[in-house]
């Protein structure tokens, strides 16, 4: 029995379609369009987890592109001040060209985070011993703004660092940190959603176990269930 105003932890899923699945200011699908499905649970303890799963169309086939698990803990300290902290594992199956030829790989690396959100600013620092490699470990900083001029109208911002603790010994690894950047814009209609984003990274250099970085323009929408 739940008396009357208990919390109850919630359950939510969505459904999203983007021109491009971009991930830290990288192409993974080489500009094709994608899908993904989403499932997230929160408990009013604070603690949350969710599981998505993406889908890249090339041409007339459908692959499978990657799926992402992450649970975490939240806690509100003050009215306008909340930390988090928590882990993410995510999986990739990307294309590349080298010396003429494609190739199809997978990676896949786990993440350790903390962050904490101040009114309409948040920031977080990840920590992966295993990042798409075994010998390759970093540090990744992210900080996020987030307005709404309007109700229903959501614009956001986001700029993030990655810098490698250790770098391993192959050709299409310098060692250099990465940045990218992103500014979104997002339309609620009631369970649905369209969005917007220009995003991009730098240095601008093609790396094989990433994908192809640049300034690109992605549209997308969604719908809760």
């Amino acid at each position: 029995m739940v008396s009357p105003g208990a919390a109850r932890a919630q359950v939510a899923a969505s459904a999203a379609i983007e021109s491009d699945f971009r991930f830290r200011g990288f192409s993974l699908t080489d500009g094709h369009p994608a899908g993904t499905l989403q499932l997230s649970y929160d408990h009013p303890s604070g603690f949350y987890a969710n599981a998505a799963a993406s889908a890249v169309a090339r041409g007339d086939a459908v692959d499978f592109l990657g799926y992402q698990v992450n649970a975490g803990f939240a806690q509100r300290v003050t009215p306008e001040l909340s930390l988090d902290a928590g882990i993410v594992q995510r999986w990739f199956r990307y294309r590349y060209d080298y010396f003429g030829s494609t190739y199809i790989s997978d990676a896949t690396y786990p993440e350790a985070y903390v962050g904490a959100g101040v009114r309409n600013f948040s920031a977080r620092v990840y920590y992966s011993p295993h990042y798409f490699r075994d010998d390759a470990s970093t540090l990744y900083g992210e900080i996020e703004v987030g307005l709404e001029p309007v109700p229903g109208l959501r614009l956001a911002g986001h700029v993030g660092g990655l810098a490698y603790l250790t770098v391993p010994d192959a050709p299409f690894f310098d060692g250099r940190s990465m940045l990218d950047w992103r500014i979104s814009a997002s339309k609620q209609l009631g369970r649905f959603e369209v969005h917007t984003a220009v995003s991009g990274g730098a240095p601008e250099t093609y790396h094989r176990a990433l994908g192809e970085n640049g300034t690109a323009v992605t549209v997308g929408a969604s719908v809760n269930f």
